[in-house]
């Protein structure tokens, strides 16, 4: 069997930032999403006994285990292609495990390397650089349209207006079809979320001062305190860099991060396709993890809410979104989605730790009671492997896996949520 070179990950060890300035998500997914990260000049190559790709590079790299690395411009020609990172032995050195067998000894011509991004392209973006559209290179049908938006002023500039010193979040949506980055009216075109009666719904920004509303679907990523603390948007935010792990390809990704900085004290987002167990072309397996609000910038929250924390804490909180199934009416407004669940307090509880590993994929039904399918990538973490900041990889067997932390309950427990990246064979 051939490595797996499907899944990547990122995280703010690879020297990306996530902090308090507007724009820093966007950008964040353009690297991770789209464009990778370059690493700086190949010094070194050479390929040993058992095939593995040796490189080093003119200054550090930044590069973590079992992340996808990608070579061009080499001859041999086979170099070319996706690896796994096997070993780090030193800050400029990586060994690389190539997903298709190298035949040739020896490397004639040093190319370029990056860390590959998750497989997407920036199909819109706006004149003033805070939105995009990004879909899945060379998608399928049922890849959505993933729109994010840092906008701060209703497309009038004066009936909504969201102070810039407010919390940081993007109004993040799914749609079936767009043809330019505004193409979100059309009620014939299903959203995530959506309201029928209101297709615009999660992109308004209404009021000024404390009393503006800013979208419906939020991804949080500056705010006062931590999960766990009510505060409203309207408070100064806590300054500082967020720790977080960037998860997925083509399909769905999830972004773990803080809205402080407590590093540990992490929740997760979400957006992609799920595996159904439905199979029809009415259901579209779309699912989305924000928080789903339409509160303004006065209201005190915190992650005791519904849709406050995916996956975690509890029933309510733990749920997310994806779309209504009706095949009569398909254009219907979306439904919960409830992750089923051994407990609600994933890499703590460890109900499962007599093992070196203890993962569980995550199915889900929604509001109907229909038993949708099943999450990718990530998964309930049946053990616990004690409280960490940062993105953290692990082997079992040929399996590779990353964990980070995540809050689970009260004002300080901690547990994680688990990936899984294939096999390293």
């Amino acid at each position: 069997m051939a490595t797996d070179v499907d899944v990547q990950y990122f995280s703010h060890l690879n020297g990306l930032v996530l902090g308090n300035n507007w724009g820093d998500l966007i950008r964040l997914l353009d690297k991770t999403l789209v464009t990778g990260i370059a690493f700086t000049e190949i010094t070194a190559a050479s390929i040993d006994a058992q095939g593995d790709v040796h490189i080093t590079l003119y200054s550090a790299h930044n590069a973590l285990l079992f992340q996808i690395v990608e070579l061009s411009g080499f001859t041999p020609n086979s170099l070319n292609q996706k690896y796994r990172i096997k070993g780090t032995p030193s800050a400029t050195e990586l060994i690389l495990k190539p997903s298709t067998a190298i035949a040739e000894k020896s490397v004639t011509t040093k190319g370029t390397g990056k860390l590959a991004s998750l497989g997407y392209e920036i199909v819109f973006r706006d004149q003033n650089d805070v939105k995009r559209v990004y879909r899945a290179k060379n998608p399928r049908a049922e890849h959505p349209f993933i729109r994010v938006d840092e906008s701060l002023t209703s497309p009038d500039g004066t009936s909504g207006v969201y102070n810039s010193s407010y919390a940081k979040y993007a109004m993040v949506g799914l749609l079936e079809n767009m043809t330019h980055i505004d193409d979100y009216e059309n009620p014939e075109v299903l959203q995530l979320p959506f309201d029928p009666a209101d297709p615009a719904k999660n992109w308004k920004i209404t009021g000024t001062g404390a009393n503006v509303v800013r979208g419906w679907s939020r991804w949080i990523w500056a705010r006062s305190g931590n999960l766990y603390q009510s505060w409203p948007d309207s408070s100064g935010i806590t300054n500082g860099d967020r720790n977080f792990t960037l998860t997925g390809d083509s399909n769905a990704f999830y972004l773990q991060m803080p809205v402080g900085t407590a590093a540990w004290n992490k929740r997760v987002y979400g957006a992609g396709l799920y595996d159904g167990s439905i199979k029809n072309s009415i259901d579209p397996s779309w699912f989305l993890m924000s928080r789903i609000s339409l509160a303004n910038a006065s209201t005190n929250y915190l992650s005791t809410e519904v849709f406050g924390s995916p996956l975690v804490h509890g029933e309510s909180y733990a749920r997310f979104i994806t779309p209504f199934l009706n095949k009569a009416q398909p254009k219907q407004a979306h439904s919960s989605a409830f992750p089923i669940l051994p407990d609600f307090t994933s890499g703590n509880s460890d109900l499962y730790g007599g093992g070196s590993s203890a993962v569980l994929q995550i199915p889900f039904y929604d509001s109907s009671k229909i038993l949708r399918g099943n999450l990718k990538h990530i998964s309930y973490n049946g053990k616990n492997f004690g409280s960490t900041n940062a993105t953290v990889s692990y082997i079992d067997d040929a399996s590779m896996y990353i964990y980070d932390s995540a809050w689970v309950s009260g004002s300080s427990t901690v547990g994680s949520l688990v990936y899984y990246l294939g096999e390293l064979e």
